[in-house]
C-alpha cells in the first residue's frame, strides 16, 4: 500500500496499536511474578525469576530475527514482488530453526553454566531446573514466532501481528493463574502455561501465514532460500543485531552487579525504577516498529521522499510521546513506584532516584526511534557500531563515576549510554539516506 503522502492517520493507525501490544509483554512478566509470589515461600518466586532471566536472555539475544524479518518483509511489500515476500519470510524461518535445534540440542550445558554462574541455593536450583527442562522445549515455537511475527508487521498486517502477541500474552496470564491457584501446578503451572501459549502462539501465527500469505509453496524453487549471497547477506544483518544485543545485555549485567554491590536496598530501588524505564522503552519501541515498516517500505520503493516523511513524522509523534511520558511520570512517578514495591525504605530510595528515569525518554528517546528507521531499511552496521561506542563509553564512566558518586555515578553512567546511542543514529542518518 503507498500513498504520495505520509498522513498522521496512517502513521499512528500503524504505531499506537504496535505500542499498545508491546504493552502486554512486561504485563505478563508482571503477572507471572506476581503469581509466584502469592506462594508461601518465596522459593519459588526466586526461580522463575532466574528461569525468566535465562531465557529471557536467550530469547533476547535472538530476537533479530523479529527485527531483521520486519525490514525485510517491508522491503519485499515495498518492491510489490511476491517471490521476495516469500523469500523475507523463509530464510529467517530456516535460521530460526537452526538455533532453536541448537537450543535444545545444548540444553543441559546451557543450564550447568547459567546455575553455576548464578549459583542459587539448592532448593531454588532444584525448582529452576524444573521449569526450565517444560520451557526449552518452547525454543522452536517462540522463534517461529518471531519470525511470522516479523513478517506479519513488515506486511502492515496490523490487526493480525497485534491480535497475535496480544492473545498469546493474555492466554498465558490466564493459564498462570488457573494452573497455579486452580490446579495447584505450583512452578510447573507457570511453565506449562508458558509453553502452551507458545504453542497457541505458532498455531494462530500458522494460520495467519496461510490466510496473509497466500504463496504458491508448491512450485516455489526451495534452493533459493539457502542461496549463498543472499543468505550471508541476511546472517550479516542477523550478526550486527546480535551484538548489539549483546552490548546491551553486558551493560544490564554490569549495571546489576554495580547495584548489588552498593547494598540490598539500592538493588532493589534500581529494580523498581529499571521496571518503569523499561515500560517507558517499550512504547517507544512500538513507535519504533511503525518507523521500521514505513522506513522498510521507502527502501524497497526506492521512494526517497517517503523516507523523510517517515523520518519527520517520528520526530512530531516521538517529541509527543516524550513530553506525555515526562509530564505523565513527573506528576505520578511516586504513585508508579508504590505500586510495584509497598517496603517504605525502598520506595523512599526509588524515589529520590526517579529523576533519572524522567530524563530517560528525552535522552534515549531519539535513538530508541532511528533504531527502527535503520532496522526497517536492514541497515545494520551503524546500529553495531553505535551501541559498540556506547559501551566503550559506559564502562569507563561507570567504573569512574560509581565509585565517586554511588548510585547517581550509576544512573549517570546509563543516561551517558543511551545518549551516545541517541547521538550516534542521528550523525549516521546520512548514511541512511544514500541507501534508499
Amino acid at each position: 500500500m503507498r500513498t504520495e503522502v505520509l498522513t498522521n492517520r496512517e502513521y499512528l493507525g500503524l504505531t499506537i496499536p504496535f505500542m499498545l501490544s508491546t504493552m502486554t509483554q512486561p504485563l505478563m512478566g508482571a503477572v507471572n511474578t506476581a503469581v509466584m509470589g502469592q506462594l508461601p515461600d518465596p522459593k519459588y518466586i526466586a526461580a522463575v525469576a532466574l528461569g525468566a532471566i535465562l531465557f529471557n536472555n536467550i530469547y533476547w539475544f535472538f530476537g533479530f530475527l523479529r527485527v531483521s524479518t520486519s525490514g525485510y518483509a517491508a522491503q519485499a511489500l515495498g518492491s510489490g514482488v511476491r517471490e521476495a515476500s516469500l523469500l523475507a519470510f523463509l530464510r529467517p524461518l530456516f535460521i530460526a530453526m537452526l538455533v532453536s535445534c541448537g537450543c535444545i540440542l545444548l540444553q543441559k550445558p546451557i543450564l550447568s553454566a547459567y546455575l553455576a554462574l548464578v549459583a542459587p541455593a539448592a532448593d531454588v536450583a532444584a525448582l529452576c531446573t524444573a521449569y526450565y527442562d517444560i520451557l526449552i522445549w518452547g525454543a522452536p515455537l517462540v522463534l517461529f514466532n518471531y519470525v511470522s511475527l516479523g513478517w506479519l508487521m513488515g506486511q502492515t498486517r496490523v490487526r493480525a501481528s497485534v491480535f497475535m502477541q496480544v492473545s498469546s500474552n493474555v492466554l498465558n496470564m490466564a493459564l498462570s493463574m488457573w494452573f497455579v491457584f486452580g490446579l495447584h501446578f505450583h512452578i510447573e503451572g507457570v511453565a506449562w502455561a508458558t509453553l502452551l501459549s507458545q504453542l497457541y502462539g505458532a498455531v494462530v501465527g500458522c494460520w495467519l501465514m496461510y490466510v496473509y500469505g497466500d504463496f504458491d509453496y508448491r512450485h516455489f524453487d526451495y534452493k533459493k532460500v539457502i542461496e549463498p549471497g543472499s543468505l550471508l547477506k541476511m546472517l550479516s544483518v542477523n550478526v550486527n543485531l546480535m551484538i548489539r544485543t549483546a552490548c546491551l545485555l553486558t551493560v544490564n549485567n554490569i549495571i546489576a552487579a554495580a547495584g548489588a554491590g552498593l547494598g540490598t536496598v539500592v538493588l532493589a530501588a534500581n529494580a523498581v525504577l529499571f521496571q518503569l524505564k523499561d515500560i517507558m522503552s517499550y512504547l517507544v519501541d512500538g513507535m519504533a516498529n511503525g518507523a521500521a515498516i514505513f522506513s522498510g517500505r521507502a527502501l524497497g520503493q526506492k521512494n526517497r521522499d517517503l523516507f523523510w516523511q517517515t523520518l519527520r513524522m517520528t520526530y512530531k509523534w516521538l517529541f509527543v510521546l516524550v513530553v506525555v511520558l515526562m509530564a505523565g511520570f513527573g506528576a505520578s512517578g511516586t504513585f508508579w513506584i508504590r505500586c510495584f514495591t509497598d517496603i517504605g525504605e525502598v520506595a523512599a530510595l526509588a524515589g529520590a532516584y526517579r529523576y533519572y528515569v524522567l530524563l530517560y525518554p528525552l535522552i534515549a528517546g531519539i535513538g530508541l526511534a532511528l533504531y527502527g528507521m535503520f532496522t526497517g531499511a536492514t541497515y545494520t552496521a551503524p546500529v553495531r557500531n553505535m551501541m559498540m561506542a556506547a559501551l566503550a563509553v559506559f564502562w569507563p564512566a561507570e567504573r569512574l563515576l560509581v565509585p565517586l558518586y554511588g548510585n547517581d555515578g550509576l544512573w549517570l553512567s546509563y543516561l551517558l549510554f543511551v545518549g551516545t546511542q541517541s547521538l550516534i543514529l542521528f550523525l549516521s542518518l546520512k548514511k541512511l539516506r544514500k541507501k534508499i
